[in-house]
Order: C-alpha cells, then structure tokens, then sequence
C-alpha cells in the first residue's frame, strides 16, 4: 500500500518537477540568497527572519533545507522541486501510519492517506517552491503526531516509550522551526486525548493526559522565547472586535469555498485571496453566519451518532486551521484576506480521513439493505481517485507554465497586486519588458507604497533603454527595508547604463554643456568623482554661467584639498544667480559651513543668516 501511495503522488504530482523559479519568494529565499552559498552562514539562518529584516518569520529550517538543495544543485529548480515532493510523498506515509492507530482498517488508512496525495488541492503547496515550509512544517508535525501515538499506546515499563516521546518533542521542535502554525500541535494532541485517549470506567485521564501535554506547551513556550530573544516578533493585531469579528467571518467564508473544492476542485489558482468584509451591512456576513448556525445546529443535533473517531478528524480540521483563521490579519494586498490553497495542507488531513470514515458509513449501509454492491463501491471510490489524480495533474501541468499559472489566478483575482507582481516579473524574464511596464503601472496606481512593485517597474523601464526614467522612480524610493540589497544593485546597473548612453551621445555631438553636465552628475552619483569633475568642467567649457553645474562643481571640491575653489564657485553660483532661489540659498549654507571649518565664526554666521533669509521668503 505504501507503494501505491508513492506511484499515485509520483503520477499526480510528478509533472511539476519541470517547474521554474516563479516567484517573489523564490526569488528572495533562494535566487538572491547569498546565504545558501556557504555553511558558514549558519549562524545567521538560525538567528535571523525568514525574509531578511522583516522580522516576521521564523523559519530557519526551511532555509537550511534550500541550503543543502543548494549545495547539492546549485541553482537548478528540478532538484528544489524534488524535495518538495519528496517531502509530499513523506508526508503521505506518515498519514498512512498513523491513521492505522485509530482508522483500525488498512483500506481506510490507504484511503486516506490516498485522497491526501492525490487531492487538487495539495497543488499549491508541492508545485511551487515557496511550499517548502508547510511541507517541512506538516513533515516533522506528522512525525511528532504519530511518535506521541505511539509513547501511549506503549506500555509503561516498554524501554522504547520514554524514546518515542523524546522524538515526539524533537519533531515538535523541528515542525515549529518550520512554520510558526506547527504552535498548535498540543492543541491537537489534547483533542486527541480528550476524544481518542486511554479511559478508565468512562472517564478521561486528565491529569495523566495534562501531564504528557505540558512538554509540549513548554517546547512551544520556548520557540516563543527565542523568537523575542532574536527580535522576531513583528505582528500586527486588529485595531479593533468589529475588526476581529470581521476577519474571522472572513475567512470562515472562505472555509466555506474549500469545502466545495474539497469535493469540486474547479477554481484552483495560484495565491487565492478573499475581500474583507468591511462591515455588518455586507450580505456576505449574514450568509456565512446562517451557514455556521446551520451546521452548529445539525452537528448538535447528531453528534451523538458521530463516534469520537469522527469527532475527532473534524477537530483536526478546525483546530489546525486556527493559525489562519484571522485571528490576527493575514491579509494578501489592501482589503483581502490571504485564503492560499496551501493553508489547508495540514488541515485537509482530518477532513479527508473524516470523509473516508463517512463515506464507508454510508456504503456500509447501503450494502446491507442491498441498495448497492460491493464491487459498485469499489468502482465508485477508484473512480473518484483516478478523476482527483487527473484534476491533481492537469493543475501540475497548468503551473509548470508559469505566465499562464498567474494569467489564471488574476483571471479569478484581478486585483490581486501580489500576484500581479509576480506576473510583471514573469513577463520581464522572457523578455516582454513593455507588457511588464504595464502590469507594474497597475499595480502601483493600487498600492503606490510597494517597494517590490516600484523596484520591477524601474527595472522594466531601464531594459527598454529607458534609464534615466527609471533612475527617477528608483531614488523616489525611501526605504526599500529587505529588499535595500537589490535597489543598491539595481542602481548601480541603471547608473552604469546611463553613463554609457551619456557617452555615445557625446561621441556624436561633444559640444553639449547639458550632456556634459548630466555625465557629471551620474559619475557624482557612482562615487567616480574625479570623472566628475572632468564632465562639470567640460561643461563650463561651453556654458561658462551654468549655474547647477558650478554648484555640483563646488560640493565636489568643497571636501577636497583645495576648498578655495568650492568657494568660488559657490560665489559664482550666487553672483550669476538673477534672483534669490533656493540655488543661492544652497550655495550661502555650503559656504557657511565651509567658513566654520576654517575657524571664521563671523563669516559663516553671515552666509548663513542670508541663506535663513532667502528660505524665509520662501
């Protein structure tokens, strides 16, 4: 049976191998990571954010896993794929074993742990790379879950029992260093307790229960400490209840959409995103509260018929859903909510076991009333895998190809900037720099503040020649936070490419101040000052009275050997100057300066009092 799950997950998924690097993730964990260069920079996976500077993720294990990809692979994505699939299949198995502990029947277990590895749903996480961490965090999840199964289904004197839960707590460990949403696992384990654990006349062991789960809290206590102790702790919190209530309604309208692609995948797309409701008015917010009280009111009303195998495949599923559940906001772009495919990895666990368990309820029934046969079952459960594997690998096949794997989800979110993002950049790569322009235009007439967007809209424009654009909107840019690494780069790269075209230009036609002068200035801007220098006098060559380039002229010399030389071209700056502008009022504040340094306190007081009067004027 093991094998069959691996055979399925390899059919279904095995496609994405010949997958790229797609996206902004991709781009930033692994492309332009010099950590995974060398082991040496183990220190700093391990003590610093995921997304380096923003301090919101903790995920050192998901780094180090690209790491050793790295270093086996290089910069091929084949291999980055493999892991993930790898890890897909793992996880597979470890589900296989562990719903044999309370499934009790091979068949359901196989069923299950099926459903799981071929799903359409699971598409997300293993067919892009940035799935990494909730396929590591579900990996070592899984395996703390099913080594806690077995300590207590152990013996007392067993000398492996004491092994078992060590393991269950490194694995918990492991799971955390992950992904932060393995934090729930002791939440889970006391479902597990509370529906599936040992009992004594009816009675749940509490305080041996409690017992076995306070290491677990303490493991989870501790990650939380070191996380403070490494600063990582950038979270947002709702402004407000209405807020809160408001998320939280949100995403349990999502839940809503999932369970109808559990079972009619059909709008799979890269990054799903649900709107915010924005208030009690929304008819969105009504329809989900009638779809809760409905359920809470059936789920009252036959939880008795439930046994406490299905109780507890759905508290797996509610309970593993907590970390996204809007508790604190996830939001994709302004005022949608993040609802990724890939959030319901975990929690798809318990809800396919509880819809195995349900399903063969429900045939059970049906076969001893004589409504249907066994063989009929039989064909109707290979039926619904094989039409799963197939949707599993037409949507593989679909996100291989990744402008169409985005045309798709903008085709369904269209105001999706995230993805958007992801697009232009997409489009950049193959060379159609125009259409690029245009997709970062977009999003940035939504959210003018992205840094990501404005970096790729700047680099669209220079790889149309349009550099001098696109050193504009590069240093209309604050701070660029974690992405200050590639700004400095891309820089530089439009600042060189201007230079070049400033000197073909002059090659044609030297006998042109403003060319001469714009030279200067981006030799100024490279560090290359005496270069510079050569470019500002030039200039003046043939515009003896051009004011901008005297004043660049005298800040360049002003710190030099000889600022006798800024001075007078500050005073030429003045003395050429029509009226007082802001120009002259530069011009007054260097030489003010320059005075002080030189010990003549009278002088500078009175360049600086004229240029206090000019910008008062103002």
């Amino acid at each position: 049976m093991v094998f069959a799950l691996i055979l399925g997950g390899l059919i279904a998924h095995g496609v994405a191998l010949n997958g790229s690097f797609k996206t902004m993730d991709d781009e930033i964990s692994i492309v332009n990571n010099q950590d995974l260069r060398s082991f040496s920079s183990l220190g700093r996976i391990f003590t610093g954010s995921f997304f380096n500077g923003d301090n919101t993720y903790y995920r050192p294990l998901v780094t180090f896993s690209f790491l050793l990809d790295y270093q086996i692979a290089g910069l091929k994505p084949f291999f980055y794929y493999l892991s993930n699939l790898l890890l897909h299949l793992a996880n597979a198995v470890l589900l296989f074993f562990t719903f044999n502990i309370f499934l009790k029947r091979k068949f359901s277990n196989f069923a299950a742990a099926l459903l799981f590895v071929v799903h359409p749903v699971q598409w997300e996480a293993v067919a892009n790379i940035a799935g990494r961490s909730i396929l590591l965090c579900a990996f070592w999840q899984f395996a703390a879950f099913l080594l806690y199964l077995r300590y207590v289904a152990r013996p007392r004197l067993d000398p492996r029992r004491k092994a078992y839960y060590a393991g269950s707590l490194l694995a918990f460990s492991l799971a955390l260093l992950s992904k932060e949403s393995a934090v729930v696992l002791p939440f889970l384990i006391a479902g597990y307790e509370y529906w599936m654990g040992r009992r004594h006349k009816g009675k749940i062991l509490t305080a041996q229960a409690a017992g076995r789960i306070l290491p677990l809290v303490m493991v989870a206590a501790g990650y939380l400490l070191l996380r403070k102790i490494l600063g990582i702790t950038n979270v947002s919190f709702w402004p407000s209840a209405q807020y809160l209530v408001l998320g939280v309604l949100t995403f349990l309208s999502s839940v809503l959409v999932y369970l109808r692609v559990f079972i009619l995948p059909v709008d799979l797309h890269f990054d799903r995103t649900t709107a915010y409701f924005t208030g009690f008015a929304d008819w969105g917010v009504w329809l989900t509260l009638a779809a809760v009280v409905i359920f809470g009111s059936m789920a009252g009303h036959y939880h008795r018929q439930w046994s406490r195998r299905a109780k507890f495949l759905l508290f797996w599923f509610a309970a593993t859903l907590l970390p996204v559940a809007q508790l604190i906001p996830l939001p994709a772009h302004a005022g949608y909510a993040a609802t990724a495919d890939h959030f319901f990895y975990i929690p798809s666990a318990g809800l396919f076991a509880f819809f195995v368990l349900a399903a063969r309820t429900v045939f059970a029934r049906a076969i001893r009333r004589g409504a249907v046969s066994r063989r009929s079952s039989r064909f109707f459960a290979a039926a619904v895998f094989i039409y799963f594997l197939l949707f599993t690998a037409g949507q593989n096949l679909h996100a291989v190809h990744e402008l169409s794997m985005f045309e798709k989800s903008l085709s369904y979110d269209p105001q999706n900037t995230r993805v958007r993002i992801c697009y232009a950049l997409a489009l950049a790569k193959v060379g159609l720099f125009a259409q690029a322009e245009q997709e970062f235009r977009k999003v940035l007439a939504a959210e003018p503040w992205d840094t990501r967007a404005r970096i790729g809209f700047a680099k669209s424009l220079c790889d149309q020649g349009k550099c001098l654009e696109a050193v504009f909107e590069y240093e209309a840019i604050p701070d660029a936070g974690n992405m200050q690494g590639l700004l400095e780069d891309n820089l530089k790269y439009t600042y060189d490419a201007v230079i070049r075209q400033y000197q073909k230009r002059l090659s044609d036609g030297p006998r042109n101040s403003q060319l001469h002068y714009s030279l200067g200035v981006m030799y100024a801007k490279t560090g290359r000052s005496r270069e510079a220098v050569r470019e500002y006098l030039q200039a003046l060559r043939i515009e003896p009275r051009g004011r901008a380039t005297l004043y660049n002229l005298g800040a360049l010399l002003e710190s030099g050997p000889q600022p006798e030389l800024a001075v007078a071209y500050f005073k030429k700056v003045i003395a050429f100057g029509r009226e007082e502008d802001q120009l002259t009022e530069y011009a007054y504040r260097h030489l003010a300066k320059i005075y002080e340094r030189r010990g003549q306190p009278r002088r500078a007081r009175a360049y600086f009092q004229a240029a206090e009067k000019i910008a008062g004027k103002g």
